[in-house]
C-alpha cells in the first residue's frame, strides 16, 4: 500500500510540474490565488471534492495561480507543506494533527487561508472532529453515588450517555482535551449492559457491561450467603482472606478477597504463603462456538482496590495452569508506584496477552491466539499468585472482587 501511494505521488507530481510549465508560458505567474477543489491524494478518489476532512488528512488542492505559497492556514493554525509539492495548479498538504476545530472553540472560522507571494484566498473547510472512543472505564462495577470517570480520546461535544436499562446521563464533566469524561453513578438496579456515549460526531460504546457482577460471566463474586448481591461463589476456601467488611475497603457489594503481607523477601515463589494467592474452582462457563473465537476478542476483568501504593512483585494472573499474564501495574506508573488511593478500579486484560512459560518464567512465552487455549473442556481454571524476582515486597495490601470474562469485541 506503501509503495503504491508514493508511485502515486510521482504521478501526481509529474501532472503537476506538466501544469506549471503550461501555466508558465501562459505569464499569469501574477494573478491572486484561486482554489476549485479538495480532493483525497488518492486515484480512486480525484473526482470526488470534500469540504470536510479529519486532522492528520493527506489532501490535494487544485486551483489556479497556487505557485509562490508563502503559507497555509487551517483555522488559524498554520500548516507546513513541501514547497516541491507545490505548482501553480496544485498544493499537496497535511491537515494539522492539533488544528484547532469547534470542539475547541465554537467560533472557528472553517476555512483554509492561502498566502501567496502575489496574493491571498479563503476557502471554506470544515475540519471534522473524529468520533468519540472509550479506552477504558474506572469502575464497572461502582455503586449509586460513586464518581465514575471514562477515559478516551476525541469525548468532545457529548450530548449523553446512556447506561443500562435506558438510564440518560446528561449531568457530566469533560476536560477541555477530550480524553476524560465524569458522571455520577445512578442505581442500575438489577439492570446489566454497555455504557453508549452520544456525541455531536458520533457514539462510542465501552467494551464491557457496566453492574455486571452476578451474571454467567462471572468467575466469581466472592459473595456466599451474605446480602449484597447473588451468590456467584466457586471459591475454594483457600488463598487470600476473603472478606465482607465494607471498612476495609468501601464501595463494593458482598465479600471480596483481600491479600495483605509485607517484608517479602526478592526471588519468593512461595505463592501459597502469607494470603499471595486467589484460588477458585473449575467454572464451566461458555456454550459452544465460542472457544472458537479469537483470544483478544475476549477479556479477564476484575475490580481492585489498594490500600498501599504497589511498586514490586508480580501477580501472575493464570487460566488452566498454561497461559498466564504477569500483572505489574506500577510499570507504567509515572512514578514506579501504581495505586488506586482505596477505590475500586476495574481492570481489562485481554486474553491475547497471556502466554504460556518460557524458560521456566510463566507469562513469558507464546500467547493464546484462540480462546479455547486458557479454557479446560469448555470450563475456566483460574486463580492468581503473588511473586516476587529480584526486588523485595515491603508491604503489599489489596482487595479484588468480581472475576469475570467479557467478550470485548
Amino acid at each position: 500500500m506503501k509503495i503504491i501511494k508514493n508511485c502515486w505521488l510521482q504521478v501526481v507530481m509529474g501532472l503537476m510540474m506538466i501544469g506549471f510549465v503550461a501555466c508558465s508560458k501562459n505569464g499569469d505567474v501574477s494573478a491572486p490565488p484561486t482554489v476549485t477543489k479538495v480532493t483525497l491524494l488518492d486515484s480512486t478518489l480525484q473526482d470526488s471534492s470534500f469540504t470536510k476532512a479529519l486532522p492528520g488528512t493527506l489532501i490535494l488542492i487544485t486551483g489556479q495561480h497556487l505557485d509562490g505559497m508563502v503559507k497555509v492556514l487551517f483555522n488559524g493554525q498554520e500548516a507546513y507543506f513541501n514547497p516541491t509539492y507545490n505548482t501553480s495548479t496544485h498544493l499537496i498538504i497535511t491537515i494539522p494533527e492539533k488544528v484547532p476545530t469547534e470542539a475547541v472553540d465554537p467560533q472557528v472560522p472553517n476555512k483554509i487561508k492561502f498566502i501567496t507571494t502575489h496574493g491571498e484566498f479563503e476557502y471554506n473547510f470544515i475540519i471534522d472532529i473524529p468520533p468519540p472512543s472509550i479506552a477504558s472505564v474506572s469502575n464497572e462495577n461502582a455503586l449509586p453515588g460513586d464518581s465514575v470517570f471514562l477515559n478516551g480520546s476525541s469525548m468532545y461535544l457529548i450530548t449523553k450517555l446512556v447506561l443500562p436499562g435506558n438510564r440518560e446521563i446528561t449531568d457530566l464533566n469533560t476536560n477541555p482535551a477530550g480524553t476524560r469524561v465524569g458522571f455520577v453513578m445512578p442505581d442500575l438496579g438489577s439492570d446489566t449492559g454497555r455504557l453508549v456515549m452520544h456525541a455531536k460526531y458520533g457514539t462510542a460504546t465501552n467494551d464491557g457491561p457496566l453492574n455486571d457482577h452476578e451474571s454467567g460471566d462471572v468467575i466469581s463474586n466472592l459473595t456466599n450467603d451474605e446480602p449484597g448481591e447473588k451468590s456467584v461463589f466457586n471459591w475454594a476456601w483457600w488463598g487470600a482472606v476473603r472478606t465482607n467488611d465494607p471498612a476495609l475497603f468501601p464501595g463494593t457489594r458482598g465479600a471480596y478477597l483481600q491479600s495483605v503481607f509485607g517484608g517479602l523477601g526478592p526471588n519468593a515463589s512461595d505463592w501459597w504463603n502469607d494470603n499471595r494467592s486467589g484460588n477458585f474452582n473449575s467454572v464451566p462457563m461458555f456454550a459452544a462456538g465460542i472457544p472458537n473465537a479469537e483470544a483478544g476478542n475476549y477479556a479477564l476483568k476484575f475490580e481492585m482496590n489498594t490500600k498501599e501504593a504497589w511498586s514490586a512483585g508480580i501477580m501472575v494472573l493464570r487460566f488452566n495452569d498454561k497461559f498466564c499474564y504477569r500483572f505489574m501495574p506500577y510499570l507504567s506508573a509515572a512514578d514506579g508506584k501504581f495505586s488506586t488511593k482505596n477505590k475500586w478500579q476495574t481492570v481489562t486484560i485481554p486474553i491475547s496477552q497471556f502466554r504460556q512459560t518460557a524458560d521456566g518464567i510463566e507469562g513469558t512465552g507464546a500467547p493464546a491466539v484462540m480462546f479455547a487455549d486458557i479454557l479446560n473442556k469448555d470450563a475456566v481454571v483460574f486463580g492468581y499468585r503473588f511473586i516476587t524476582e529480584k526486588d523485595p515486597v515491603d508491604v503489599y495490601n489489596a482487595a479484588f472482587d468480581n472475576f469475570r470474562v467479557i467478550k470485548i469485541k
